[in-house]
């Protein structure tokens, strides 16, 4: 599919593997240059290596998200090398993962600043340059948690419901700077971090039950007969970041095989 994206830029955090480093990927394949952002440098130069064999040019960072000096250094340096952003997509997130009863405030903050702030540090960052310009499409990763609900990830929940949200709410303020803000929410998905944590998730549903186990029972719950994969997450945001998706904004997509199909 042609994105229509050569010659934009787009600046994409949680670069260095899984949905992150598939939608950099994409784009640059599509001739858009980009700028990388992760914790893992290691994993953003591996990204960076594959993008500049496409032709294009790209940035990288270390990254913290949940550093607003940091996130406001990043972009400073992509504008002064790109002159522009066109595109933000935020990618990162992990939940505490635990009853909220054994939580402590410190599992509280971790959540928030990752899934709600991170975000925030984001686009606050870039929104008055893509105002400036009357251009920018932002596409920010969520949950399907934020719409069912999740046991044991309880505060991660109400941070991505914070950023669906937020999303309605600042895409009704940019709208007439043709500006588009949306968000995909993923179910269960085999990403390389997803799959790390397995064995977390396989605890969380019950005392004795293996990671075996645990994906057969979850795949129960998705109509479609299997898990979420990386290609199926960057497939729809690469399609939300580009003129073809120009008249859809203030959106939710639920990119989970049926698992949440609440409007």
């Amino acid at each position: 599919m042609d994105l229509m994206a050569r010659g934009n830029v787009a600046f994409i955090t949680g670069g260095g593997e899984g949905i992150g480093q598939k939608v950099v990927l994409m784009l640059a394949e599509e001739g858009a240059d980009v700028s990388i952002a992760d914790v893992d440098f290691a994993k953003v130069e591996n990204t960076a290596n594959q993008v500049k064999r496409l032709g294009v040019r790209a940035l990288t960072f270390q990254l913290d998200v949940t550093n607003q000096e940091q996130v406001n250094e990043a972009v400073r340096k992509t504008l002064d090398e790109f002159k522009k952003i066109d595109i933000l997509v935020n990618i990162p997130g992990r939940g505490e993962r635990k009853s909220f009863l054994e939580t402590t405030r410190e599992d509280w903050d971790f959540s928030v600043h990752l899934n709600l702030y991170g975000p925030l540090n984001c686009i606050r960052a870039t929104i008055n340059h893509m105002v400036e310009r009357r251009r920018g499409k932002i596409v920010t990763v969520i949950s399907d948690a934020a719409k069912v609900g999740e046991a044991r990830n309880c505060v991660y929940a109400a941070a991505k419901a914070g950023v669906m949200a937020f999303t309605k709410s600042l895409a009704r303020e940019v709208g007439r700077f043709n500006i588009n803000v949306n968000c995909i929410s993923l179910g269960v998905t085999n990403t390389p971090a997803g799959i790390r944590s397995r064995s977390d998730f396989a605890r969380m549903a019950g005392k004795d039950m293996t990671e075996e186990e645990f994906l057969a029972k979850a795949v129960k719950s998705y109509p479609l007969g299997r898990l979420g994969e990386v290609d199926d997450a960057a497939n729809a945001i690469c399609f939300l970041v580009s003129d073809r998706a120009s008249f859809i904004t203030g959106q939710t997509l639920s990119v989970s095989g049926g698992f949440s199909m609440v409007c």
